[in-house]
């Protein structure tokens, strides 16, 4: 993974030149038409950005100056002021056609271009995709030909700041050559950083200063006095700006396209198929934490915590969030009995997770919700690493596991947030019974085909007011999508410890529970056991029909959300049973008072 400079631009090079000569073969004249258009727009634009000066210089001045002498007579002025505006707008006007035109074409040539490739639909809108890459390659062409042809001009109007140009470009591509020779994930600096990851900037740095530079030095004929053409520096300050703005453009147009070669070779080329691209992420990932690389940073980042004898036996796990790298080490000591640790590595873009969980045990005490001690923190080129206690390595059995849940569940309904956890988190998210709106579960009218489904639909919006308010009133409790068996580990005390807490959220009790806790007794059991475990921890009357509603609520909002809305009904009309069947039994409790106000609580 380590930059060359020279071999990756000429592989670039040699890829683009195939790409457009593939154009020429399938629709030759279709794309020299496009080209040459593009060309001849290019220097329209120009023009009729250089014309108004002239006329403004020429407007400007007593009489007709020397440098027009040759096209116009002294009392030509005002008939020259005339031309030179009316051929202004004359080149606008035909680089807006001649733009509007290649448009078309580009839409031609893209499906001359797949038919000849044959291939089917690989991507969504491909004709689209097709015309978007056609067009942007024939614009890199037109922009080199434009580019040269400037340089050509500059070299025979100005040789001494074509060639003084000249050498900035070679200076420029080999002082970038030196900065990222031999970078790779691990070896890094600024500059190189700033290099790849802006790479737009940096050309604009660049762009600016051979454009400054070289204009002192189409300048310096004036400054000593050693007889300046006035019309040829213009004309050559112009075509400098125009030169180097169609080069960067190049490079950058270049550089977009190479990170979508997979998918352009495939529409472009017959003999290509489509093969996914490695993310960037996961090829960094593979260079960062490579088996070599890993077991020497991994040894000598834990030579201080096990000691420099330890032998380790290091091997890879497969992460529960995707992007990140997970790790188990075995370190066996002479004399001691192996001690058991897990390596979680985050990217930057994961980093938000780590921040949450260090929020988290802020509030919260570890051992509280069997999170497993963190023992180091370290970093590693772009990745975050924490090195957890496994305790003794091993994950709970298929036949411990369902009771485990229970017991793990149990212990966290036995935990009331802090106050001051809730007013955090709170100003930030919405909780369960705030993000049903009316207006979020009116997209389910799309799944109504019948007028039972309508009236059911109905329903659940009447009683959404009253089921908002009861699922409001069920106490909150933490929640962790990522419990698993592959992230829990056993301690040596018989205990369990779960390994990864960084997607946490507060929700009402009721909320993510598993499918076979979906029984009414087993709920009720299980509130009896957090009841007994913390007496007077859920006084208040929390029944399991008031968990089951809770349960239905989030399930569909998870199904509006994936956009299954006729699952998304049927969980709808279970809500409303579940908030009548609450309301029945309430008001077998007291008759005085109305199904709904039960429900709500209300007098």
């Amino acid at each position: 993974m380590t930059v060359d400079l020279f071999s990756q631009s000429g592989d670039l090079v040699r890829w683009i030149f195939n790409v457009i000569r593939q154009f020429f073969r399938v629709a030759w004249w279709n794309t020299f038409l496009v080209v040459t258009y593009s060309v001849i727009a290019r220097v329209a634009r120009m023009l009729a950005f250089l014309l108004p000066l002239k006329v403004i210089l020429l407007a400007g001045s007593g009489r007709v100056p020397s440098y027009f002498r040759p096209f116009l007579a002294p009392d030509q002025k005002d008939q020259g002021v005339i031309v030179l505006s009316v051929a202004a707008c004359v080149f606008y006007l035909l680089t807006l056609l001649l733009d509007a035109r290649v448009t078309r074409l580009s839409e031609k040539g893209s499906r001359d271009l797949l038919a000849a490739s044959g291939v089917m639909a690989v991507v969504s809108n491909q004709r689209a995709e097709a015309q978007g890459f056609y067009a942007r390659f024939t614009q890199i062409a037109a922009r080199v030909l434009f580019a040269l042809a400037g340089l050509l001009c500059l070299a025979v109007l100005a040789p001494a700041p074509f060639a003084f140009l000249l050498g900035l470009f070679l200076c420029f591509f080999v002082l970038t050559a030196w900065i990222l020779h031999g970078v790779t994930p691990l070896r890094r600096n600024r500059i190189s950083d700033f290099i790849t990851d802006r790479l737009g900037n940096y050309l604009n740095i660049l762009s600016s200063i051979a454009f400054l530079s070289t204009f002192l030095v189409i300048l310096s004929p004036f400054v000593t006095d050693s007889g300046g053409n006035i019309l040829v520096a213009i004309v050559s300050f112009v075509l400098l700006r125009q030169v180097l703005s169609a080069l960067t453009d190049s490079i950058k147009g270049a550089v977009s396209l190479v990170k979508q070669r997979h998918l352009i070779d495939t529409l472009v080329f017959p003999d290509h198929r489509l093969q996914s691209a490695e993310p960037k992420d996961q090829r960094t990932l593979r260079g960062v934490f490579g088996r070599q690389e890993r077991e020497q940073v991994f040894a000598e980042e834990l030579a201080g915590m096990l000691g420099a004898d330890a032998k380790l036996r290091i091997e890879w796990c497969d992460p529960a969030i995707r992007g990140t790298a997970e790790f188990s080490v075995a370190a066996q000591m002479e004399g001691a009995p192996a001690r058991h640790l897990r390596i979680q590595a985050f990217a930057p873009r994961h980093l938000r997770m780590l921040e949450n969980e260090d929020l988290l045990f802020r509030h919260v005490d570890r051992k509280a919700v069997w999170a497993a001690p963190v023992l180091k923190r370290f970093s590693h080129g772009d990745y975050n690493c924490v090195v957890r206690d496994a305790g003794a390595g091993a994950n709970p059995s298929a036949d411990e596991w369902r009771a485990l849940q229970v017991d793990f569940l149990a212990n966290l309904w036995c935990l009331e947030p802090p106050p001051a956890l809730v007013r955090i988190y709170s100003s930030s998210h919405r909780f369960l019974h705030e993000r049903l709106t009316e207006e979020f579960v009116s997209r389910m009218d799309i799944a109504v085909d019948t007028d039972e489904e309508a009236e059911a639909l109905g329903r659940f919006q009447d009683a959404l007011p009253a089921m908002r308010d009861l699922v409001g009133k069920v106490p909150l409790r933490l929640v962790n999508p990522d419990f698993a068996r592959e992230q829990t580990v056993a301690r040596a005390d018989g205990g369990y410890d779960v390994l990864e807490w960084g997607q946490w959220s507060l929700a009402p009790i009721g909320t993510a529970l598993t499918s076979w806790l979906a029984d009414d007794r087993e709920l009720d059991a299980l509130l009896e056991e957090v009841r007994r475990r913390r007496p007077g921890m859920l006084d208040e009357p929390l029944t399991a029909a008031q968990l089951q509603l809770v349960r239905n609520c989030d399930r569909l909002e998870r199904a509006i959300l994936r956009g299954t809305m006729k699952a998304a009904l049927q969980l709808a009309v279970q809500a409303t049973s579940d908030l009548e069947a609450i309301a029945g039994n309430a008001g077998k409790a007291e008759e005085t008072k109305s199904p709904l106000q039960m429900a709500t609580g209300q007098a």
